[in-house]
């Protein structure tokens, strides 16, 4: 897990700057043969890869961002551009924001004399947390953005050992440590505090019996979602073992307020890593996180909120009729609590990755057309489809993607047209989350206020967990039996799982069963698994 960017010397950048590309692009492509003329994207590549390249790139003294890469993903068309661009330093870790430690805060004098003993670093609570907490008191829905994980871990229990690695977590995690105070100060902050008492409980079998382990896991994933979480008080979390002699479950719950998806995966990770090294009495080799990312990401969207450019960006993209619900229908949280979905084989994958590379973009926005394709089919919508699409916020800097916490958006894109091919309606589906990417941190909730509805009534979310290949360097720490609950708040969401934990590759469909039937919904799917198999049949010219 360790980066090797370091051992690479910064002016070999400037010696051979087609060969450090593609060995940057190589190494973070999980060792690719990478050609000049190779699409980044097509070869896999995704928007947290992006930021570990363009972390690398930087490293090696190259003047790269990851609009950069956007714009041009081969080795042939950067070499091109970076060198007829003008020279000049690398904008990612050299060029850090300061932190309150620097002497400026992004909290008022007057709310810093208010920060209370124990705080390690008190910041603004972004508009996006805010946004969910509101959402969560007001729906009254206990488990509404509140997640679990749970898993079986194949090694032997040691209960200090435990402690230290989940307190070593902690510390390492600052989301971890995190509340919420929304009256006290002028504004609504995050309080991130120096320690916490471990919301841990622990249930130990004398002997192996995975029948009654199985009982306790389910009966605490029930209980433990139902109970309240004061965001007053720190830690928003709890983590759940049930051990054996010979392995233990594990099962961790925490609010999407701090923590997202990709975050779940980088904490797992992580905590295998510290435990499976306290088991050797040894240290755990984990990369270093960056010192100011959370707020780098809080000025940012502040950078955004002020901005009239942005705003209006994505309300041109907004403003078009709603595809299932009227106005008034659907507002505030719905209770997607009903699913349905189908498992995506290793030959459609396959289908999929190839149209991607021969249509030179990637495997998302391959399936984000199909997505595109399936409503119209299912709706009637011949054109002018607003779809909503889950996207990564985190800062472009060294070892964001390390970080944890809430750096998810999601944002409309508008598909004006939809008669074009697969190939044509790919690109364009690339293209246009291009073009949102530097709005990408925008607010949902300011989107939604300025249009007077919600944006959109339909989500897709793209997941590729590769975070999870790096499990097998925890020697000793084997895992299995991967679960996963959870609720967002769309009435209507479509998650394209590539590689899960739970089950693999599949497509999941949560709907609210109170403004959609079952049998609509399972339309959809049909039309969505028929619009996968045709993209991945695709010969693309």
């Amino acid at each position: 897990m360790q980066h090797t960017d370091a051992d690479v010397p910064a002016a070999a950048a400037t010696t051979d700057l087609p060969a450090t590309l593609t060995a940057v692009l190589s190494e973070h492509l999980s060792g690719q043969d990478v050609g000049p003329d190779d699409d980044f994207y097509a070869l896999g590549g995704d928007s947290l890869i992006a930021l570990r390249v363009v972390a690398s790139a930087q490293q090696h003294g190259i003047a790269m961002t990851l609009k950069d890469l956007l714009y041009y993903p081969t080795v042939r068309e950067l070499t091109e551009y970076l060198s007829s661009s003008a020279a000049g330093p690398p904008p990612g870790a050299a060029q850090s924001a300061p932190g309150p430690a620097d002497g400026d805060s992004l909290l008022s004098a007057g709310d810093l004399a208010l920060v209370p003993t124990g705080v390690e670093t008190a910041l603004p609570a972004s508009t996006l947390q805010v946004g969910i907490i509101y959402l969560c008191e007001t729906s009254g829905d206990p488990e509404l953005y509140h997640s679990v994980v749970g898993w079986e871990t194949v090694a032997p229990f040691d209960e200090a050992v435990f402690r230290s690695a989940l307190g070593r977590l902690c510390e390492r995690h600052a989301a971890l440590r995190t509340s919420f105070d929304l009256g006290t100060f002028s504004e609504s902050v995050q309080l991130q505090w120096s320690g916490i008492e471990l919301p841990l409980k622990i249930e130990q079998l004398p002997e192996s019996d995975p029948v009654k382990a199985r009982e306790l896991v389910d009966a605490w994933k029930e209980h433990g979602l139902q109970l309240p979480l004061d965001w007053s008080r720190a830690p928003l979390f709890r983590c759940h073992v049930v051990a054996q002699p010979d392995s233990f479950h594990i099962a961790v719950a925490t609010h999407h307020a701090v923590i997202d998806g990709w975050s779940y995966g980088r904490l797992i990770v992580d905590l295998l890593e510290l435990y499976a090294a306290g088991l050797k009495d040894t240290e755990a080799r984990l990369p270093e996180l960056p010192a100011a990312g959370e707020r780098d990401f809080i000025v940012a969207e502040r950078e955004l909120l002020a901005s009239a450019e942005a705003a209006d960006f994505w309300h041109q993209r907004a403003d078009t009729p709603p595809l299932l619900f009227e106005r008034g229908q659907f507002g505030g949280a719905a209770n997607a609590v009903a699913k349905t979905g189908f498992p995506l084989s290793p030959e459609v994958l396959r289908g999929l990755r190839n149209t991607a590379r021969t249509a030179r973009t990637s495997l998302k926005s391959v399936a984000l057309a199909a997505h595109v394709r399936a409503l119209s089919e299912w709706t009637g919508r011949q054109k002018d489809l607003v779809t909503g699409v889950v996207v990564n916020t985190r800062p472009e800097r060294a070892g964001s993607d390390l970080m944890v916490g809430l750096y998810l958006n999601t944002v409309p894109l508008r598909f004006v047209s939809l008669d074009e091919s697969w190939a044509d309606m790919a690109r364009h589906a690339f293209d246009l989350e291009r073009e949102a990417g530097p709005y990408r941190a925008f607010p949902l909730a300011r989107i939604e206020s300025r249009l007077e509805r919600a944006p959109f009534d339909t989500v897709f979310n793209f997941m590729d967990f590769h975070v999870y290949q790096d499990l097998p360097a925890t020697v000793g720490v084997e895992t299995r039996s991967w679960w996963v609950r959870g609720k967002p708040s769309f009435p209507f969401r479509v998650d394209f799982e590539v590689e899960g934990t739970e089950a693999g590759s599949r497509v999941v469909v949560a709907y609210d069963p109170a403004l959609l039937e079952e049998r609509s919904a399972e339309q959809y799917a049909l039309h969505f698994e028929s619009a996968l198999a045709d993209a991945a049949s695709q010969v693309v010219a």
